[in-house]
């Protein structure tokens, strides 16, 4: 049995590499949680069952809690208590800690399996889109990543839904954006505006290849150096999008990137590299350009 000083020089190790190197992400990742139970073996090999939570997904995988040390490579059954399925997955390796333990990402072997019971958008799709957001049918409550274009991100965040055909209702219905939590919550609690009403959008006259649209909405921005921050978008296009801050990001910087986004509703993050930075007319406020990097490049695991 391995020692703990080598258990956790493995899982160091897992991290380092994961941070530097580029895998194949296959869809989109959603930071929405699920109840979950995990039974399989510890790093000390001791049997465990345990009721935890998944709390970010992706249509092979995911980022789960466990207070309890994993091996790379171990295989555990994860049970998502929302749906009632289950499914066999690897450790890929531990990605951070929390207050409740540690974090892992984990692989479904099954490719097909569906664990989370969403209907998430082919890359392809995906990479061209303005704007992803998870989105809930009010009928049935069917869950899917949508991609959005400029026109209907406005009008999802100038509505809080969006109408939009329904593969389960075989109809036309109305959509609004899933909450960040698939425990069912109280129908009375009203849900939190996206973002501000976004401007009108206006023609952009650059020499840039996709053309530009003034969209405001609210954007999550995570660094590995500089933490998280929300702030606002000032244009868009399908190959990035502009924003402010008061932070000064470094020119070629990875980030991760949720717009809209709403503390209150499942946020679907994007990597992106920022290509290039100025300063603004606003006194120690810098407009950064941010290059949205295809989702089979992107850093990171599931």
């Amino acid at each position: 049995m391995a020692g703990k000083s080598e258990i956790h020089h493995k899982l160091e190790t897992v991290e380092k590499s994961d941070a530097e190197s580029c895998s194949k992400r296959r869809s989109d990742r959603v930071s929405v949680e699920f109840p979950i139970e995990v039974v399989g073996s510890d790093a000390a090999g001791v049997d465990f069952l345990d009721k935890t939570r998944a709390v970010l997904v992706s249509k092979h995988g995911g980022k789960i809690m466990l207070d309890r040390v994993l091996p790379p490579e171990q295989e555990i059954t994860v049970l998502c208590t929302s749906t009632g399925k289950e499914a066999v997955a690897r450790v890929v390796g531990r990605v951070g800690e929390g207050a409740e333990g540690h974090y892992y990402g984990i692989a479904f072997l099954d490719l097909d399996v569906n664990l989370w019971d969403i209907e998430f958008a082919g890359l392809s799709e995906s990479e061209k889109a303005a704007a992803r957001v998870l989105l809930e049918c009010a009928v049935c409550h069917a869950r899917k990543v949508t991609c959005l274009d400029v026109p209907e991100a406005e009008v999802l965040e100038a509505n809080q839904r969006i109408s939009m055909f329904c593969n389960q209702c075989l109809n036309a219905t109305i959509w609004f954006p899933a909450p960040a939590s698939a425990i069912p919550q109280d129908p009375g609690v009203e849900q939190q505006t996206v973002a501000k009403k976004s401007s009108p959008p206006t023609k952009a006259i650059d020499k840039r290849k996709e053309k530009r649209l003034r969209l405001i909405v609210a954007v999550c921005i995570r660094d590995v150096q500089l933490g998280e921050e929300i702030t606002e978008t000032v244009d868009v296009s399908r190959a990035g999008f502009c924003f402010k801050s008061r932070k000064r990001y470094r020119v070629g910087s990875l980030l991760q990137a949720a717009f809209p986004y709403a503390p209150t509703q499942a946020n679907i993050f994007i990597t992106g590299r920022i290509a290039h930075a100025e300063e603004s007319a606003e006194k120690g406020v810098f407009s950064y350009g941010v290059a949205a990097i295809p989702a089979s490049h992107e850093w990171h695991a599931s």
